[in-house]
């Protein structure tokens, strides 16, 4: 169809208009609005659920060891090797008539509590018995080391003194000739019985019968006695052992 020239600018503005409508629509991803997530791509986060912490295992207590005989410096070496504290360790004499001095490392333990294998808390106390020759720990009266200080002992009664006379003395007979000495032989023919109450062919100055291979007090070092297994033994040192032994 031929458009007649004065009509051209108004068919013209009107082409525009329709061009302009039919470009006006945008997508919404060229309007820039926020899309919208599909289900699909939604995911569920899961939850951790945390792991039990290990239990702590506890340490076990120590078990009193075996301090007998042993110095007073060793039990201390001997608790702290086996990890007990030494901080409630307690010393005391093992006789009622002796002092502990102050500087006691190389006194022997004669006793020691709680008992050998019991377990040691770390408020538990141990006590141990100290004396300073290990050898008086087997001799005890009545608690007391020497025997004259146990209130309980009564002294034998003091010999009465001859009664003097007015004769005059016999002469002296004449001197002869003395036969030689048999030579020693050990206290103890038959079976006695001590001041302790134990049978023995021989006494030890403390009272308790003489025991092959026992420690022996100071005062029957040198003696030579029978012991009970029917042996003579004698009151000597030992280079093995501190102390002095029936051997």
């Amino acid at each position: 169809m031929r458009i007649p020239r004065r009509l051209a600018p108004v068919a013209l503005a009107g082409l525009l208009t329709l061009a302009g409508c039919s470009g006006g629509s945008t997508t919404q991803a060229e309007s820039g609005a926020p899309a919208t997530p599909s289900p699909s791509a939604t995911t569920a986060t899961a939850t951790e659920t945390p792991s039990p912490s290990p239990t702590p295992t506890p340490t076990p207590e120590p078990l009193m060891p075996a301090l007998h005989s042993q110095t007073y410096a060793q039990a201390q070496a001997e608790l702290v090797r086996q990890e007990i504290s030494t901080a409630l360790l307690k010393s005391a004499a093992q006789h009622k008539d002796v002092t502990l001095p102050r500087d006691h490392d190389g006194w022997y333990v004669c006793d020691a509590s709680p008992r050998i294998g019991s377990k040691v808390t770390a408020t538990t106390t141990v006590t141990v018995k100290l004396a300073e020759d290990f050898s008086d720990c087997t001799t005890s009266f009545n608690g007391y080391l020497h025997q004259k200080n146990d209130p309980a002992y009564t002294p034998p009664a003091p010999k009465p003194k001859p009664v003097p006379t007015t004769q005059a003395p016999a002469p002296a007979p004449a001197p002869e000739k003395a036969a030689p000495k048999p030579a020693p032989k050990p206290v103890g023919g038959s079976m006695i019985t001590c001041p302790d109450g134990k049978q023995g062919y021989a006494c030890t100055s403390n009272g308790h019968p003489v025991v092959d291979g026992q420690f022996c007090p100071k005062a029957d070092r040198g003696r030579t006695l029978k012991a009970t297994n029917g042996t003579t033994v004698t009151c000597s040192y030992d280079p093995s052992v501190r102390p002095y032994r029936w051997q």
